[in-house]
C-alpha cells in the first residue's frame, strides 16, 4: 500500500517485510490459528506484523509453498561455494564496521554531499541502515552451513523481529514516527470488505485510514488463501528457479567462484583503506580514487593504493 511504500523509504528492510505480508498474506482453514476466511485473515496478518510477529508472512504461506521455498534454499546452499559466501558476508560485516566507525567522516563527504540531495536524511538514517546491515549480516544466514538447515519461520520471528525493533526505536527519534504514525496506525486501522467471494476464490476491497481503497484478488490453496498473481505463477516460477539451479554445475560454480573472490577481495581491500582515514578530505580521495578506477576500466576495483595494502 501506499503508506507502506512511504515507510518503506525510511525504514527499507522493515517496509519490504510489511510489504510481503500485506501482499502475500494467505490464510484459509484452521491450522496455526488461521481464520478460515480471507477477510479475516488479512486482518489477522495486519494485527500479528503490528504486534512485533512478522513470521506471520510465512505462517501465511500454503504448506506446498514453504516446502518449495525450503527446497530452494537447500539447493541454492548446496550449490554456492561456501568460501564465496562466507567470505563476501565476513567483508559485509567488516564494511558495516567501518560504516558504523567513520559515520562522522562520511557525512563530511564533499563527494557524498555531491552525490546525496537529502544528506540529512542519510545522516538520520545512518544508524538505522548499519544496524539493520550489522543484525543481518551476524545471522545464520551468513554462514552457508546454517543457511542448509535454516528454519525460515524461527529466522524470521528472530532475526525479523529484531529487524522491526531497530525501525521502531529508530523511527521514535524522529518527528515524523513514521512505524507509529504510518505503519502501525494503518495496520490496526484496515479495514477489509468483501466484493465477491466463492469456495476458492475472493475479491477483497483493503482500505487504510486515509488512503483510497484497493482491490486484491485472492484464491484458495491447500487452506491458506493467497493472491490470486501469486498462485497463478507461483509453480512455474517455482520450477525456473530449480532450472537455473541444476544449470549451475561444478565447472560453472568453479569459475563463479575466482570472479566472485577476486571482486570480493577488492573490496575488502577497499574497506580495509577505508578504514584508516582519518578526515573527510581523505576519505574524498580515496572515494575518488575508486570512482575513478571504476569509471576508467569497468569493474576497475579499488584504487592502486588498496590493492597493494
Amino acid at each position: 500500500m501506499r503508506s507502506i511504500n512511504r515507510f518503506s523509504a525510511v525504514i527499507p528492510v522493515i517496509g519490504i517485510i510489511a510489504v510481503i505480508a500485506f501482499v502475500a498474506c494467505g490464510q484459509g482453514s484452521a491450522g496455526q490459528g488461521f481464520p478460515s476466511s480471507p477477510e479475516d485473515t488479512i486482518t489477522h496478518v495486519a494485527n500479528r506484523m503490528a504486534e512485533g510477529h512478522p513470521e506471520v508472512m510465512w505462517q501465511a504461506l500454503p504448506a506446498g509453498y514453504r516446502t518449495d521455498i525450503t527446497e530452494l534454499t537447500h539447493e541454492f546452499a548446496a550449490t554456492m561455494d561456501k568460501d564465496a559466501w562466507d567470505k563476501s558476508f565476513a567483508v559485509v560485516r567488516k564494511a558495516t564496521l567501518v560504516l558504523q566507525d567513520k559515520k562522522d567522516l562520511f557525512l563530511g563527504s564533499q563527494m557524498l554531499e555531491m552525490a546525496q540531495d537529502n544528506k540529512d536524511e542519510v545522516a538520520a538514517n545512518w544508524n538505522t541502515v548499519t544496524a539493520v546491515l550489522s543484525t543481518f549480516a551476524a545471522s545464520e544466514i551468513g554462514d552457508l552451513e546454517s543457511l542448509k538447515t535454516v528454519d525460515w519461520e524461527k529466522y524470521i520471528s528472530t532475526t525479523g523481529a529484531q529487524l522491526m525493533k531497530i525501525a521502531e526505536a529508530a523511527s521514535a527519534d524522529t518527528e515524523e514516527d513514521a512505524y507509529q504514525n504510518e505503519f502501525l496506525a494503518k495496520a490496526k486501522g484496515l479495514k477489509v470488505e468483501v466484493i465477491e467471494k466463492d469456495a476458492t476464490t475472493a475479491t477483497l476491497r483493503i482500505t487504510a485510514p486515509d488512503e483510497d481503497p484497493e482491490d486484491l484478488e485472492m484464491t484458495q490453496v491447500e487452506g491458506r488463501w493467497v493472491p490470486t498473481d501469486m498462485a497463478k505463477d507461483w509453480d512455474k516460477n517455482v520450477a525456473e528457479a530449480h532450472t537455473k539451479l541444476a544449470e549451475m554445475t561444478p565447472e560453472k560454480m568453479a569459475q563463479a567462484k575466482m570472479q566472485i573472490m577476486m571482486f570480493v577481495g577488492m573490496a575488502e581491500a577497499f574497506v580495509d583503506q577505508i578504514a584508516q582515514a582519518q578526515t573527510s578530505e581523505e576519505l574524498d580521495q580515496m572515494l575518488q580514487g575508486l570512482f575513478g578506477g571504476l569509471m576508467g576500466g569497468g569493474m576497475g576495483g579499488p584504487p592502486t593504493e588498496a590493492m597493494s595494502q
